[in-house]
């Protein structure tokens, strides 16, 4: 039995922690709540900020306009004057709780804290599907060197596709859903053809062996 294992114990490692990581996630999306949050709402001002510079860096935009749109801009840019002085003001633990509240009805951010808890749910069953390739592949007539190397490269994509979601989850506030998409595509892509490369592998061995029995 310990012959059979012995080529694929590294996949079957890989996979262990995958299944580590997607627990620690899980842990780390319960006490680390607030921790999030904060994350998410400097995400939000960094935006916003940057939006602010580009229309300083940019005067030639409200030339461009006609002067019935002069109004409403000035009308605007006084709003904006009274949140700063809003923001300047104390303010209380009730507040910040309506804030925080304000924050979870927000759709982006619910779409955010959902992306990051895809992180978990994939990182938890890419894990046991790399122990399960790893399994398949130790007792089929598969080469040491494939039983080595294929369950390892699932084991690695089964912890870069959980690890894209994570980030793309962090990233939705501050570039959008789409753009947050599309940040970490390549990691994602990546981490799936890896997944994939590994099951075709155990599956076209294990075939192989059952069609060569009958």
């Amino acid at each position: 039995m310990i012959e059979f294992i012995k080529p694929v114990r590294y996949g079957i490692l890989v996979g262990l922690l995958g299944l580590t990581f997607g627990v620690g996630w899980a842990f780390w999306l319960v006490l680390g709540h607030e921790s999030i949050h904060r994350s998410f709402e400097e995400s939000v001002v960094e935006k916003k900020d940057t939006h602010s510079l580009i229309q300083l860096l940019e005067p030639g935009n409200a030339q461009a306009h006609g002067p019935e749109e002069v109004k409403p801009r000035q009308q605007d840019e006084h709003a904006d004057m009274m949140k700063e002085g809003e923001q300047m003001m104390p303010i209380s633990e009730e507040d910040e709780h309506q804030h925080g509240e304000d924050m979870h009805d927000n759709p982006i951010m619910q779409l955010a804290h959902e992306r990051l808890r895809r992180g978990h749910i994939h990182g938890m069953g890419l894990g046991l599907l790399t122990i399960a390739v790893s399994f398949i592949l130790a007792f089929t007539s598969a080469s040491e060197r494939i039983k080595t190397i294929a369950p390892v490269l699932a084991g690695i994509g089964g912890i870069l596709y959980p690890f894209a979601w994570i980030v793309m989850g962090y990233r939705t506030p501050g570039l959008g859903p789409d753009a947050a998409a599309a940040s970490v595509r390549m990691i994602a892509g990546i981490g799936t053809a890896l997944v994939l490369l590994g099951i075709f592998t155990a599956g076209v061995f294990l075939l192989k062996d059952i069609l060569q029995k009958r």
